[in-house]
């Protein structure tokens, strides 16, 4: 851990009252004290039901003020260490909170409880975000078992989706990652994954933890990590993805940031490793790889398409700095296309993106500026996307994915050659 330690006294006597435990769930909550106590409840629940025998501990991060507490004491349970005996239990389930006075960063708030695992000597972990719905102790026994059982470092969720969404993992996220890092996580963003002690060690040792990718979107990093290094990963199919009703819609410009931006600096930082990669390799699935159903979708397909075009429009001397003249030339020719006969092609979405990335590696313009650019292109792929395959099954769809992860492999040596390519930095 860095020399400025985060374990504040009272978080520091908490943990030295639990002792050692064999399981270890986080939760980062933000002051809802309603959705709090449902995912103590679901974490309790699972431990009675799953871990009988296994000493546990709940670590609760975030910031809340009194009534918060108040109400959360009177609900399904408080912040302070306590039993509910809601099942049968060999040991005592305990309970600890990490309170700050603003609410943590999610790279602080994961700091944290890797920091409590590395005291405790934690063998499994977990980390939860109280406001998914439908936590419940199968879920949580789903991110654990694999780690404390079959001695995985790291456990990645999988999920029922329908065929048009989770968009941006499915054409770019999952594939290019798969392509780069060589193994095939399809959920790389999440707020709920599991990991070992071990991991957790490892990653409290990197001097990152100060960089703004790890502070917005920690979790990517840590599988990263996992794969770069001498760690078992695995995927755990966890059932349907349900989000709190509550809260303003995702910001498609924050939304690249922190998972597109958050992926190329991944890139740039574990360069030494991902560039010696030369095979695929397999990743263990619990359950099925992936369910897809097939839900009338509410999408307005016109709307995208003249965003794309209008976007692309505004933003030519910066695509024109960031995109290998060919492919440069080959946007322009499909943003002249009507909007029937309009074709993003597989391929040269691939090269676009692997421009992308080779730009963001050799700094042609400012990086944060250069993630926004991509925005517009994503559209574009995404309009042609629902053009081609609205009538699509489940199979179809999952056949599509894997052509795509195909393309991706195929033009990495493209990629590397860029990447290393000696470019003049232009302002």
């Amino acid at each position: 851990m860095a020399e400025d330690t985060i374990l504040a006294d009272d978080l520091l006597r908490q943990l030295m009252s639990v002792g050692e435990v064999d399981l270890l769930v986080g939760i980062f909550s933000r002051g809802d004290a309603i959705t709090t106590g449902h995912a103590f409840h679901a974490i309790e629940q699972s431990f009675r039901e799953h871990f009988t025998r296994q000493r546990a501990v709940i670590v609760n991060v975030g910031g809340k003020d009194n009534d918060e507490v108040d109400a959360s004491e009177s609900g399904l349970g408080g912040l302070a260490e306590k039993n509910m005996p809601l099942a049968r239990s060999l040991r005592t389930v305990h309970r600890v909170t990490a309170d700050f006075s603003t609410p943590p960063s999610p790279g602080l708030a994961l700091r944290t409880v890797l920091t409590a695992a590395d005291l405790l000597r934690a063998r499994a972990c977990a980390m939860v975000s109280p406001g998914t719905t439908d936590l419940t102790p199968e879920r949580i026994a789903s991110l654990l078992t694999p780690v404390l059982r079959e001695k995985f470092d790291f456990v990645a969720p999988l999920y029922t989706r329908h065929k048009f969404q989770g968009l941006l993992a499915r054409n770019l996220l999952y594939p290019m990652s798969r392509a780069i890092f060589c193994h095939g996580i399809r959920e790389l963003y999440s707020d709920e994954w599991g990991f070992s002690g071990r991991l957790a060690a490892a990653c409290l040792s990197q001097d990152v933890w100060h960089e703004e990718s790890i502070q917005t979107r920690p979790e990517a990093w840590m599988a990263i990590s996992a794969i770069s290094s001498d760690f078992r990963c695995c995927q755990a199919f966890l059932g349907q993805k349900l989000q709190s009703g509550t809260g303003p819609g995702a910001d498609i410009v924050q939304v690249f940031r922190h998972t597109v931006g958050n992926l190329l600096w991944c890139m740039e930082s574990r360069k030494s490793t991902w560039l010696e990669c030369k095979k695929l390799e397999s990743v263990k699935t619990f359950g099925p790889e992936q369910e897809i159903t097939s839900e009338p979708a509410d999408l307005d397909r016109h709307r995208i398409f003249e965003m794309f075009r209008n976007g692309v429009a505004e933003l030519e001397p910066i695509l024109s700095s960031i995109l290998d003249p060919e492919t440069h030339a080959e946007i322009k020719e499909i943003v002249a296309l009507e909007e029937s006969a309009f074709e993003f092609k597989t391929d040269l979405w691939v090269r676009t993106l692997y421009d992308f990335a080779a730009s963001y590696h050799h700094a042609v313009i400012n990086r944060d500026h250069l993630v926004q650019a991509l925005i517009p292109l994503y559209r574009g792929m995404t309009f042609s996307f629902l053009m081609e395959h609205f009538d699509s099954s489940p199979g179809e769809m999952e056949a599509l994915s894997e052509s795509l992860c195909v393309e991706f492999e195929r033009q990495r040596p493209y990629l590397i050659d860029k990447w290393k390519a000696k470019t003049e930095v232009r302002s």
